[in-house]
């Protein structure tokens, strides 16, 4: 895919050099600015929160959720958070620079973003697969998950659709 021109700004876009993607899990955005340094803590890649005294802390993980688009060598991958168990959230974490990571079996988790384009993903189940120190995880949606993503992940998708969810998430 090389430059588009954007219908809603009129300006040329390298779609080759964008993807989708989000900073936060929406679970950190639903915490008020002014109680995340109590509530949460946050990086580029993981994530905890704390939703209060009576619940348990819930873990994060930025994941990259590969999407084929067919025609093409190269995948498009969503940047989204997967929510994960505490005991996965803390083992990545110690396979985090362990050039041999890929050996840990993959673990389950949900995604943690609404994605535009779709409704309802939020929560949707998968699993995480972790890969190398020098590459962000892959998020895996369940097999037999009946969703348009989920669907569109096995099957791959059109150049076009890409051009469709990059468009959406620009603007």
């Amino acid at each position: 895919m090389d430059k588009v021109r954007c219908g809603t700004c009129g300006g040329e876009h390298d779609l080759s050099e964008m993807e989708p993607s989000y900073t936060y899990p929406d679970a950190y955005l639903a915490v008020p600015p002014e109680e995340r340094s109590t509530r949460t803590t946050v990086g580029n890649d993981e994530c905890r929160l704390d939703d209060g005294a009576t619940s348990d802390p819930r873990f994060f993980l930025r994941v990259l959720l590969p999407m084929p688009v067919r025609g093409e060598a190269d995948t498009c991958a969503w940047g989204v958070w997967a929510e994960v168990s505490e005991a996965a959230f803390v083992r990545t974490r110690e396979l985090w620079d362990n050039p041999a990571q890929y050996d840990e079996p993959p673990f389950e988790a949900t995604l943690a973003n609404a994605l535009t384009c779709y409704s309802s993903t939020l929560g949707l189940p998968g699993e995480v697969t972790l890969s190398g120190p020098a590459t962000i995880p892959t998020f895996t949606l369940a097999n037999e998950l009946d969703h348009p993503l989920a669907r569109e992940q096995r099957d791959g998708v059109h150049p076009e659709r890409v051009v469709e969810w990059l468009f959406a998430h620009l603007h």
